[in-house]
């Protein structure tokens, strides 16, 4: 595609003026390499994520073998599995993808949490991270969501699917609790009063056209 190029708001159109700074532009059209640049940086990034993606499958399986050859009654090899999934997430979803940030933190509290239950179990199954990590998370992630559409109330919109599932993780650890899964109960209880609480706080500050949104999301 040929389009004239303003040097001073390094800008291309199709006009003979700039949009921007009115100047008149030669008539020489030259090529527009925002597509080509965009394209080689698709590519560098596709290429990144399969990278990691292989480095991963070679470190949990070559770790597993090694355990299963070595020492089969002790799977050690669990703590590589979650760091390394943990890490493979992080890279190519939360710092590579062009995802929602409320796509990413939704996601990068599942992985966590994932991965110290997974660290939990190989350290003998204390349930540490169901009684007291998990709660925790869920209810920061909570927070930080809350935060950012505190402070940039044009985003409400755009986050209330975000922010509505977080409500809803906010009663998984009393779920966990209820199915003897997690044995102490205060951390599940006051994570799901903090997703109660923020639920309210939505119906009640939010915009009409939101709310019904809401009512229509939780079939009030």
């Amino acid at each position: 595609m040929m389009q004239h190029y303003c040097s001073n708001c390094n800008t291309y159109t199709k006009q003979q003026y700039c949009p921007l700074c009115k100047n008149k532009l030669s008539e020489k059209a030259g090529d527009n390499e925002y597509y080509p640049v965009y394209e080689m940086k698709v590519k560098r990034r596709r290429f990144v994520q399969r990278l990691v993606l292989f480095i991963a499958i070679f470190a949990v399986s070559t770790s597993l073998l090694i355990n299963l050859l070595t020492n089969s009654d002790r799977l050690w090899f669990l703590y590589v599995l979650g760091p390394t999934l943990y890490g493979l997430l992080t890279i190519n979803h939360t710092i590579l993808s062009r995802a929602h940030t409320g796509s990413k933190v939704i996601f990068q509290v599942i992985a966590l949490s994932v991965t110290l239950f997974i660290l939990d179990a190989a350290s003998g199954s204390s349930r540490w991270s169901i009684h007291y990590v998990i709660p925790f998370l869920v209810t920061l992630a909570t927070l930080f969501v809350t935060i950012i559409v505190l402070r940039k109330p044009m985003k409400w919109r755009e986050y209330i699917g975000y922010m509505t599932t977080m409500v809803v993780l906010g009663f998984l650890p009393v779920l966990l609790f209820l199915s003897s899964w997690s044995t102490v109960l205060w951390p599940s209880a006051a994570t799901a009063l903090y997703a109660l609480l923020t639920l309210i706080g939505m119906v009640l500050f939010s915009e009409k056209t939101m709310k019904n949104e809401i009512v229509r999301r939780f079939h009030f």
